[in-house]
């Protein structure tokens, strides 16, 4: 692989051909299925960094995003869309990590190049950029169905994560969620939505309207059983800043934060995990209702709250971050 970052660093410098990448081979290395049931951090990573990609599967974010979109240059995208292909095709996936890859909009001159180049890395999943419409997920759902038929793969083995962008896209959320079993997350993108809808930045600071977006971002995901994931925060270098703006998210409902630097991926991973005291209460809880259910009761006392069937499947979800 050594070979390759190497490659790929003398293509970006014009120091050899982009044919020179091209006859690196490809031997599609072992793909097991994402496997947590979480996703508290989602590390974005450009496909023409080759300094960041070189370690990317050393971070520990829940989720890795290889992005060919607004992160890449025109010029690079060709680049971009070639290393990646050879770089994930020959890397195994353990499914410690959720591996995602970031195409431009069903409506771009990109789109197709992406599709083609990039799917027979077989991802986790494809995030589709700039989604408004359901009829977007329609084609998208044909384009996947078709290629896992024509490589024997299982229906459903890729899925699809989408951005939410616009004004148009928020109106439509529920019958874009509803377009398809696949779609497992969704990404909050409030500077683009605010920029559609002709807003001031400055209002996300200020505005109750901002928190409203959020808010009903975050329902619409969660009743259509979709991670919704928060924004990125821009200031790479202020972590507190993006700490407490986490720890704001997760009170409206996010289950994960976008991340663009390394330092947020930590920070995201501990807001968006339950605490230690959490999970062993919820340990309890579970260890004391199942006992009562066995004895033929529906419901406990515990500290000197009734417990029942909602409290008992929170804490089931608590302990899930403890297994894995």
């Amino acid at each position: 692989m050594e070979e390759l970052f190497e490659l790929g660093k003398k293509v970006l410098a014009d120091e050899l051909k982009v044919e020179e990448l091209e006859k690196y081979p490809e031997n599609l290395r072992e793909r097991k299925p994402f496997e947590k049931p979480f996703r508290r951090s989602a590390l974005i990573v450009s496909g023409d960094r080759i300094k960041h990609l070189r370690k990317v599967f050393d971070r520990n974010a829940d989720v890795t995003i290889f992005n060919v979109e607004d992160g890449v240059s025109d010029k690079n995208k060709p680049f971009a869309r070639l290393f990646l292909k050879k770089f994930l095709t020959n890397t195994p996936f353990d499914g410690s990590k959720e591996v995602v890859i970031r195409v431009n909009p069903l409506d771009s001159s990109y789109f197709w190049e992406d599709i083609t180049k990039l799917l027979p890395a077989i991802p986790h999943a494809i995030r589709l950029s700039k989604v408004e419409t359901a009829e977007d997920i329609v084609v998208l759902e044909g384009i996947l169905k078709a290629f896992e038929l024509s490589k024997g793969l299982e229906e459903e083995t890729i899925k699809l994560q989408l951005s939410i962008e616009t004004g148009r896209a928020i109106e439509n959320l529920g019958e874009i969620l509803r377009a398809s079993k696949r779609i497992n997350a969704a990404y909050l993108g409030i500077l683009d939505l605010f920029a559609d809808l002709k807003l001031s930045q400055e209002l996300l600071k200020t505005s109750r309207f901002a928190d409203y977006i959020r808010e009903k971002f975050v329902l619409t995901c969660r009743a259509h059983n979709v991670s919704p994931i928060a924004p990125a925060y821009q200031d790479y270098e202020d972590l507190e800043g993006f700490r407490k703006e986490a720890e704001k998210e997760k009170e409206l409902g996010f289950v994960g934060k976008m991340c663009i630097s390394v330092k947020q991926v930590g920070i995201a991973n501990e807001v968006f995990s339950p605490s230690l005291e959490e999970i062993e209460e919820a340990k309890e809880i579970v260890s004391l209702y199942e006992k009562a259910l066995k004895e033929g009761k529906g419901g406990i006392t515990y500290r000197g709250k009734f417990i029942d069937q909602p409290i008992y499947r929170d804490a089931l979800n608590k302990i899930r971050y403890l297994q894995s």
